[in-house]
């Protein structure tokens, strides 16, 4: 199975170079035969990362020790599925599955193509394979996952995965993650080939939308499930920690969501070609330059990969991408012209440009903190690093900015806003907010940026809410005078699906952004020691501990705490925590199992942090986080947002469309 695995490596390898050469040739002659053999051969690159992908995974759920990466990061008591979720536990397999993914997306792209611009596409194939190439490059010569163990005989068992890995959430973490990065390349791609095949009108935008979505979606949804498995397994009560493997996915999202925006100006008024082209080359060289921090050691990280000697590769990628680009855009400068200007800074182009400028301005000091201790060391021999106030100092305030356009962008007219309907749309909305901080301040919370976070999500949900009940009084009366809320209700998400489905986007942001600031600004963090019987008074919780017990697995030893929760006001009880301390005997690795209450209000988040010599009395840490639960739920209602603008709308009937002409709606 070894050698299917790396010659399925070695012919899909061969398959993207021919791929990209046919491509070129069809993009230059318009020649449809060679078009179709580009076409076929980048799904034939599919079908082969499909049989390595498979290779590897029958090896590992065998327990064949002779190859040396199944050795390294697999024993016989594992279960089955950190089995199968080792394959991307270490550098080999993660940059065979990101081949793979990015294969995938690859041949989607190949087998819809067909009903694509045939001058465009051979292009984009030929770009996407590029790509395709430049990592199966790193997988065959570099990271190769179907090398041999060097040793004189076979060993009766592995070394086993990372303890810290044996979490359900890395089982689908990283899948989702990488995603979302190899789903980035498709309109990268299809930039990269407008500018090659000069076709550069707004219709790689319009074919890249969907595309564009799936990856942000793809992307929000990995980081998320990062911060969950965070939140659950390392134990420090938190989600995230601006660590530089958590910073590297969070960068493409930036740029990404401010491309997403920003194409809605160039569709409309056919302005930032060039800045669209530059936000969407910087997210796919993100990706790139992520996968370079997790490899290169240059960063520590409990999320990155051993040091190697492979990052100069990544490096090189990267400056052929800005460098092939900045050639291309050159060249391409009179076609990447704007038609019109902003004319007033009162505009929604003004206000999507500003917004997309904070998302700029947030990646750059990101990026910044990230890149601080190499370059320190570079410079003066030391290396220093920027922690979280750093990040929190620079960034709260541009995020708060960053909401407060969220409430302003999507309301505010094109081309210039009248000061009558700046007032008539917003003067509710800020008195309200402004009502609120003042009850927050009167309740105790004093603190300037948790009062301006609350005021401002009120803010753009009351925005939300009134451009919702204008949409609404337009459409509950019919032409004959009559007309229902539902019926009204129906026909309005019905014709403006989008923009409604993209305000609960947008709603959904705020859950997670009150969510997040309720567990920085009103956490509770104790630490305290326990013998039988006592207890330990905590927010409105009271701990007691019932005892210690033991128990042994084939992977690990445990000690498990019971700890009684009651209701500090009446008593009542609320349930028994169990946290717990493993020993891995193979990895020779302590880790900390979590004992987690979730609830609407907050997380009452208890962690076993050690045992005295007598072995009556432990010593805990705990958390209460108030209104946790919400970030998770606010994810949710992002991604289902996502996928419903992700859904084929349903094409309008000539009676709704009559109704719509006579009502003076655009359907």
């Amino acid at each position: 199975m070894n050698e299917i695995g790396h010659y399925a490596l070695c012919t899909a390898w061969l398959l993207t170079v021919f791929a990209i050469a046919a491509g070129i040739y069809a993009g230059k002659k318009e020649d449809n035969r060679w078009y179709l053999t580009t076409r076929n051969a980048t799904i034939a690159v599919f079908i082969f990362q499909l049989i390595a992908l498979g290779a590897l995974a029958y090896l590992f759920l065998t327990d064949n020790y002779a190859n040396q990466y199944v050795w390294q990061f697999s024993n016989r008591t594992m279960q089955d599925v950190y089995k199968f979720s080792a394959i991307w536990g270490g550098m080999d397999g993660s940059m065979l599955l990101w081949c793979f993914m990015l294969s995938c997306s690859a041949a989607i792209l190949a087998a819809g193509s067909l009903s694509m611009p045939r001058r465009l596409m051979p292009w984009v194939l030929a770009v996407i394979n590029t790509s395709s190439l430049f990592f199966l490059t790193v997988t065959v010569y570099f990271t190769n996952p179907f090398r041999y163990l060097n040793a004189p005989f076979i060993p009766p068992d592995g070394n086993g995965l990372n303890p810290l890995l044996q979490n359900p959430y890395m089982a689908i973490h990283p899948p989702t993650l990488y995603m979302g990065f190899t789903t980035l390349a498709v309109p990268y791609a299809f930039c990269m080939g407008a500018l090659l095949a000069g076709e550069l009108s707004n219709e790689w935008l319009r074919l890249t939308r969907k595309w564009t979505l799936a990856a942000w979606g793809f992307l929000t949804a990995g980081i998320v499930l990062g911060g969950h498995w965070a939140y659950l397994e390392l134990g420090w009560g938190g989600f995230w920690a601006w660590d530089p493997v958590e910073n590297a996915s969070f960068l493409p999202w930036l740029t990404g969501t401010a491309f997403l925006h920003s194409v809605m100006v160039q569709e409309r008024k056919n302005m930032l070609k060039s800045w669209n082209v530059w936000l969407i080359v910087l997210t796919y060289g993100l990706t790139v330059f992520g996968t370079f921090l997790t490899r290169s050691g240059v960063v520590q990280s409990v999320h990155a990969f051993a040091s190697t000697d492979i990052g100069w590769v990544f490096l090189v990628y990267l400056g052929i991408i800005f460098g092939t680009a900045l050639v291309l855009t050159f060249a391409r400068r009179k076609e990447l012209a704007s038609e019109r200007k902003i004319e007033s800074f009162l505009s929604r182009e003004a206000a999507f440009l500003v917004n997309n400028l904070l998302f700029l301005s947030i990646c750059f000091a990101v990026l910044w903190g990230v890149l601080f201790p190499v370059l320190s060391e570079a410079v003066t021999g030391t290396k220093q690093t920027v922690g979280i106030p750093f990040f929190n100092a620079v960034n709260v305030p541009l995020f708060l900015l960053m909401i407060f356009m969220m409430g302003i962008g999507p309301l505010i007219a094109w081309k210039k806003a009248g000061l009558k309907s700046l007032v008539r749309t917003f003067a509710a909305p800020f008195f309200s907010a402004l009502a609120v901080a003042a009850i927050l301040v009167w309740a105790g919370i004093t603190d300037f940026y948790p009062v301006l976070s609350y005021a401002l999500c009120f803010f753009v949900l009351m925005t939300v809410f009134g451009e919702f009940h204008r949409g609404l009084r337009a459409q509950t009366v019919s032409a004959d005078g009559t007309g229902s809320y539902i019926s009204g209700t129906s026909r309005l998400i019905r014709r403006h699906r989008t923009r409604y489905i993209g305000y609960l986007v947008h709603v959904g942001v705020l859950v997670m952004t009150v969510s997040i600031t309720a567990s920085m600004a009103h956490k509770i963090e104790r630490e305290f020691s326990l013998s039988g019987g006592e207890t330990f008074n905590v927010g409105r919780f009271a701990l007691t501990l019932d005892g210690l017990s033991g128990k042994r697995t084939e992977n690990y030893e445990a000690v498990k705490a019971d700890v009684q929760v009651k209701r500090l006001k009446d008593g009542e009880p609320l349930g028994t925590l169990h946290p717990e301390m493993r020993f891995y005997m193979r990895n020779k690795e302590n880790t900390t199992e979590v004992a987690l209450r979730m609830g609407p209000r907050e997380d009452l988040y208890l962690v076993l942090a050690g045992i005295d010599e007598s072995g009556n009395r432990a010593s805990f840490k705990v958390f209460v986080n108030p209104l946790q639960i919400w970030l998770w739920v606010g994810t949710l209602i992002v991604l289902g947002a996502t996928a419903a603008l992700l859904v084929p709308r349903k094409q309008t009937s000539g009676a709704e469309e009559h109704a719509a002409i006579r009502e003076g709606a655009k359907v």
